[in-house]
């Protein structure tokens, strides 16, 4: 998978330098912008797949977009190859899902749930989001921002999930899960960088 995304951000760089449109300087930036969009579209097709097999298609685009809207702030866990990162997310992903779907088939989630998970993910976001990725550094004003950022967006989605409760028990749900996963990548991510 990994050669795959290499092979067509470098072909599709090259096709640009070869057509004038970029320069040649430039190849090795295009190339991996190119890898991460190529990256970034699998992770969303991933994401649909399971939302397919679950029934949840609807269900999994909104994951998606809380996912990918947090994790720019919070930071996480990085695997360290493409087909890591892809699996990882495809794990994630059918977790988060299949915990909505089946707690809620169950009639087994509750206000109570509801409101331990926003907790513990309110929590491990103000006292270790964000964290950074190695490959990105960030500036003290930067973490300072994106904290902030990560915070608000965190208090916005589980008023949301708490309002929506009373109208869909599944979006709610989701939408903690979804939460919660990000702050599982968290510890995850502070615990690797403590054993490093």
């Amino acid at each position: 998978m990994i050669k795959i995304i290499t092979f067509l951000g470098k072909s599709i760089s090259h096709f640009l330098c070869e057509k004038k449109v970029i320069a040649e300087q430039e190849v090795e930036i295009y190339q991996y912008g190119f890898e991460i969009l190529i990256s970034t579209a699998l992770g969303l097709l991933i994401t649909m797949a399971v939302g397919i097999v679950l029934h949840m298609f609807f269900l999994s685009v909104l994951y998606y977009v809380i996912f990918v809207t947090v994790r720019q702030w919070t930071g996480g866990y990085h695997a360290d190859s493409y087909l890591k990162c892809n699996l990882t997310f495809a794990g994630i992903t059918f977790f988060t899902l299949g915990m909505t779907k089946l707690s809620c088939m169950r009639e087994v989630y509750n206000p109570t749930i509801h409101g331990l998970i926003l907790a513990i993910v309110l929590l491990i976001v103000w006292k270790y989001a964000p964290v950074e990725n190695p490959n990105k550094p960030l500036t003290e004003e930067q973490k300072k921002r994106n904290h902030r950022a990560a915070f608000i967006a965190v208090i916005v989605l589980e008023a949301l999930s708490c309002g929506l409760y009373v109208f869909s028990s599944e979006v709610s749900a989701l939408a903690a899960y979804t939460l919660f996963s990000i702050a599982v990548l968290i510890l995850i991510s502070k615990k690797q960088k403590r054993r490093e």
